[in-house]
């Protein structure tokens, strides 16, 4: 900050991704909890290595405090524009990481989410599920089904997680109480949801629930929470919360572009966001790109990340467009909705191959015409690239048997204890590197 005098020469510093970050944290486990500042770090949070190896995330007392002022805002938020909500009367269920930290060289460490559940659970233990005994449970299945066993005795209002896990743990519920959820949580009504988007996931959590659910997005990361959806309309659209962080954009198609501000930002515009911490990261890289839906008020939606996109030829196919094409694609084609990977044809470089999971009969000449139909109705560039076959040709689709990635999933749960499905891969050679499948299950 001492390079800054005022904000547009803040701007003008440079960006910094965890490489640059990363000797100071070596510094702080070494014994320099000041190494980001003024303020000592009390625990590093861990991300849960979708991209490579997991970083360590410093966080403060007033990083921490920011996360308490968030969980407060939307709490807020519930009472004001959620009618039949009553603090005390029902519970949220909280569907994350383990709580757990271990110790490593004096300092604290573990998923963010667990950091906040610490903090925040001494002064919300009566609105919030699990108890401390079971969110700290290191193995997942076991977490999970102490977890439903332990929500089926009381009144759940609200589900909050990873949309994924919020499956898991409705599958799971719905097994203990055959009879179905309905009647046991009458007052579940409504999913806040962070990590991924809530599309492909959405039927299937309604089903469970037997009710239609409100879905309301909200915008975390390791290293800060950022922004909430805060109107009544279920848009998916959320707004970011200057007090939370300080926030610098770049066009997402300009790598060495100047940073913008919030109120330079044009409609329709995609941008590279970056973020200054209370914890002492300034315009650090965490690689989301967003979407502006909207000026008045100033609406985000969640575009992808800068290094999970196809761009073979201006198409820039992006994992929202590959998820929301998949959640069409899979009722008609007899595959998975949440099971899946595309990327560059390894045999040439014209097409995109995807790489499905079976649920049931799986069709690839089906999920092939979907797919390429669902593309271009979802992405004007593909469409234009296609027409004619041109430029771009006709994906390709590979089918794997049902439980095919079942040994990617668990490799990333036991070793990390959380899980992020990576849909969108530069290249087939990562592909298999990360997920342990078989140069056959893509070659031609």
């Amino acid at each position: 900050m001492h390079e800054a005098s005022d904000f547009k020469s803040f701007l003008a510093m440079p960006v910094r991704g965890y490489d640059f970050y990363e000797p100071w944290v070596e510094r702080a486990l070494d014994g320099d909890h000041l190494a980001f500042g003024n303020q000592p770090v009390l625990s590093l949070a861990e991300t849960s290595a979708s991209s490579g190896k997991a970083k360590l995330i410093p966080h403060n007392r007033s990083s921490l405090a920011a996360m308490q002022k968030f969980s407060r805002l939307v709490l807020l938020f519930k009472l004001a524009r959620e009618p039949n909500y009553i603090p005390r009367f029902s519970r949220w269920m909280l569907v994350t990481a383990s709580s757990g930290v271990r110790m490593e060289r004096g300092l604290p460490i573990g998923f963010v989410s667990g950091l906040v559940y610490r903090h925040t659970y001494r002064q919300n233990r009566w609105i919030m599920l699990p108890t401390p005994e079971v969110s700290e449970i290191t193995d997942w299945q076991q977490r999970i089904q102490s977890a439903a066993t332990e929500a089926l005795q009381r009144r759940v209002g609200t589900l909050f997680g990873v949309p994924a896990y919020l499956i898991h743990f409705m599958r799971e519920a719905s097994k203990q109480r055959p009879g179905g959820l309905a009647e046991v949580w009458p007052l579940l009504r409504t999913v806040y949801y962070s990590g991924t988007g809530i599309d492909s996931h959405r039927a299937e959590l309604e089903q469970l629930a037997q009710r239609p659910l409100k879905a309301r997005a909200l915008y975390m990361a390791t290293e800060a929470v950022m922004g909430a959806e805060l109107d009544s309309e279920d848009t998916g659209l959320f707004r970011l919360i200057p007090q939370l962080a300080i926030f610098a954009f770049r066009e997402s198609d300009e790598a060495e572009g100047r940073l913008k501000a919030l109120w330079e930002l044009e409609l329709g515009r995609r941008y590279e966001v970056f973020i200054s911490t209370y914890s002492g990261l300034f315009h650090y890289k965490i690689g989301d790109v967003l979407e502006v839906a909207s000026l008045k008020p100033l609406l985000f939606r969640f575009a992808g990340r800068s290094d999970h996109e196809i761009n073979l030829a201006t198409e820039k196919i992006s994992s929202g467009q590959a998820e929301k094409a998949m959640a069409s694609v899979a009722p008609k084609a007899g595959v998975s909705a949440l099971r899946f990977v595309v990327m560059p044809h390894p045999g040439g470089a014209r097409r995109h191959l995807w790489v499905l999971e079976a649920a049931g009969h799986g069709r690839p000449d089906a999920a092939e015409a979907a797919i390429d139909e669902a593309m271009g109705r979802i992405n004007p560039s593909y469409l234009a690239l296609r027409q004619g076959g041109a430029v771009l040709e006709a994906p390709e689709v590979r089918i794997l048997p049902e439980g095919a990635f079942d040994p990617y999933i668990k490799q990333g749960m036991d070793r990390r204890g959380q899980f992020k499905f990576r849909h969108i891969y530069p290249d087939w050679k990562l592909f298999i590197e990360n997920t342990g499948l078989a140069e056959g299950d893509i070659q031609p």
